[in-house]
């Protein structure tokens, strides 16, 4: 009685261990591009109401990635895509910090 069990509990823990991979191999579409731009001019605005050294740099950093993907080729943009989400995730952290000091 406890075998259909076992096998669906397997099956799920196969298509649940194959979803990452899936996820990773889809290319980025213009929507992505559009949250990853939308998520820059929030940045942006956050970030001229604190301006910081470090903070201008890490803005012209991210603004570089995201006019390299693009214009990137589809194998390119994945890659380019997990730089410029970092650039983003620190150009946040250094803004929350830069408020901090304000």
């Amino acid at each position: 009685m406890r075998k259909p069990n076992t096998l669906a509990s397997l099956a799920l823990l196969a298509l649940l261990a194959a979803t990452p991979a899936l996820a990773q191999s889809r290319s980025l579409d213009s929507a992505d591009i559009a949250v990853q731009s939308a998520r820059l001019e929030t940045l942006r605005a956050r970030a001229a109401m604190t301006p910081s050294v470090t903070t201008n740099a890490t803005l012209i950093e991210a603004e570089s990635l995201l006019r390299q993907l693009r214009q990137a080729p589809t194998e390119k943009r994945q890659a380019l895509n997990s730089q410029l989400d970092a650039a983003l995730g620190r150009l946040d952290l250094e803004i929350d910090s830069a408020s901090r000091f304000r």
